[in-house]
């Protein structure tokens, strides 16, 4: 059958149950940054933290951006574990940073000690955000890879739902218990994925990259045995030929590579993907929107309830995306129209957010209607796909170290916008959607103009839609020749045959 073709019927139950595992990572994320916004809308907590009930815009924007700005530490130290730990154990290494912030934010004796908390759980989350889509990149066939890089999106929306009823909950809770009981339930989720991490199997392109041929083979037999062997020997004899190819071509340090011209296309488009998860508005309105909704005229519990609502929407967005659209649709439709989507809804919501201001109940109703309808619509369009062009457009030997810097970049805008945004919804209000608008307009053209189509490509397959050097997978007639029906690893990794390469141009 071709390969195609197969759909989600060429995942294995094993290949499943060890994407959700993985995809527990975006849990851990959607719950870290989801219950900061129910946080900060709780009476006790303003009273706790800023002496009053009126909040506090740069304290509130200091908590917020905090965690970003542990973010950004996290994403560089997985551009480096990923490759030096693997991308199993920094998995692990995040999920006990992740502990010991829930720990301390569920403790917390005053802002200073809420931010530190706030900082280790970015930090948590900076590692193991960028990790899980390389991760299951490397583990997915690849005409499945946007159905189980995914289930990670589909988990982020999970945990951003369960952080909004979480809140609620827990503002019918008596005291301090209606904040510090929420941000604790940010370390279960954590300390189970710890545990799982045991179990999990190492990248296959990790092994081989360390020469552990045979538990690279083995690995992919256990996940995709049931492809046959033709198509898993295959696929091994393309990547550690791959592999083989660029180790060989530069002995530069993997950070330097990112910035020649032969990568550098790459580098700003992962940076421009991912920093457009925050330039989009999705990141402000998430955490801002009980300013938003109080703004457009709700208060009290009514603000958390419409909240908790709002990450509704996001979940049935990402379902559909996952079953329907993920490897159905190519990912240049998927982003292109998104980012147009996306600038349309926040035009419609910057003019009803102004008429609400003169106390119209229908207006005020219209505008919610109108954040819920961007929530699905990000979900819809870009909780997966982002995350699944940055983990597949670099090549191997730079995947971590890329994924990591695009995501570092992503932390330090975030650090600026979500402080900023503390301020600008206080002095500016709707008129700060402009920003978002404009930003989105800007990302779809780019889209538009420098990113290649690379669904249902292999890895190894991408780097030739960006002119890299690719080797040429063995046909049939070459695998039988074989005799004993195996491929096995060159036995020098220096040296590679002219007749297996080939210069692919975009």
């Amino acid at each position: 059958m071709d390969k195609k073709h197969t759909g989600h019927r060429g995942n294995s139950a094993r290949s499943i149950l060890i994407g959700l595992a993985i995809s527990l990572a975006g849990f851990i994320y959607g719950i870290d940054t989801g219950i900061i916004a129910s946080t900060i809308a709780q009476s006790t907590f303003k009273t706790y933290m800023y002496g009053g009930l009126k909040a506090n815009a740069s304290i509130t924007g200091g908590i917020v951006s905090g965690y970003y700005a542990g973010s950004a530490f996290g994403s560089g130290g997985a551009a480096y574990c990923m490759d030096k730990l693997s991308r199993r154990w920094t998995l692990l290494f995040g999920c006990c940073v992740s502990i010991i912030g829930a720990i301390l934010q569920t403790a917390a004796q005053g802002p200073a000690m809420m931010i530190v908390g706030r900082a280790f759980s970015g930090f948590s989350t900076g590692m193991v955000y960028p990790t899980a889509p390389v991760y299951l990149a490397e583990l997915s066939p690849p005409e499945n890879r946007g159905f189980l890089v995914g289930l990670k999106g589909l988990m982020n929306t999970l945990g951003f739902f369960a952080s909004g009823w979480i809140g609620y909950a827990g503002s019918f809770a008596v005291g301090e218990a209606q904040w510090r009981i929420p941000l604790a339930t940010q370390a279960p989720p954590a300390l189970l994925l710890a545990v799982l991490t045991v179990f999990l199997p190492y990248s296959p392109r990790w092994l081989a990259k360390r020469e552990r041929y045979d538990e690279a083979k083995k690995v992919m037999y256990d996940l995709h045995g049931h492809r046959g062997s033709e198509f898993i020997e295959a696929e091994f004899a393309e990547m550690c030929s791959q592999i083989q190819l660029e180790g060989s071509s530069s002995k530069s340090a993997n950070f330097r590579k990112l910035f020649k011209r032969q990568y550098i296309r790459r580098t700003l488009l992962a940076c421009m993907t991912v920093n457009m998860m925050k330039l989009s508005g999705s990141n402000v309105i998430q955490s801002y929107q009980s300013v938003m909704y109080n703004a457009l005229g709700y208060k009290g519990q009514t603000v958390l309830l419409i909240g908790a609502l709002n990450g509704f929407m996001a979940v049935i967005g990402q379902i559909i995306n996952v079953f329907f659209v993920a490897d159905h649709w190519t990912r240049r439709i998927t982003v292109i129209t998104g980012s147009y989507s996306l600038a349309v809804i926040l035009a419609i919501l910057t003019a009803l957010s102004k008429f609400s201001e003169g106390g119209g109940a229908d207006m005020s109703r219209a505008g919610v209607a109108f954040v819920f309808l961007f929530a699905f619509a990000y979900s819809f369009f870009f909780n997966s796909v982002n995350w699944v062009l940055v983990a597949e457009i670099f090549p191997l030997d730079l995947r971590g170290v890329g994924v990591g810097f695009a995501v570092f970049t992503q932390a330090c805008t975030a650090i600026w916008l979500s402080y900023s945004a503390s301020v600008a919804f206080d002095r500016i209000s709707w008129k700060f959607y402009f920003v978002f608008i404009g930003c989105n307009i800007f990302a779809g053209t780019i889209y538009f103009f420098f990113l290649p189509e690379t669904r249902f490509l292999t890895l190894e397959e991408v780097a030739a839609k960006f002119g890299d050097e690719v080797i040429i997978p063995p046909s049939t007639k070459e695998l039988e020749a074989e005799g004993s029906g195996e491929i096995t690893a060159p036995a020098d990794k220096n040296e590679v045959s002219s007749n297996h390469v080939e210069a692919s141009r975009n």
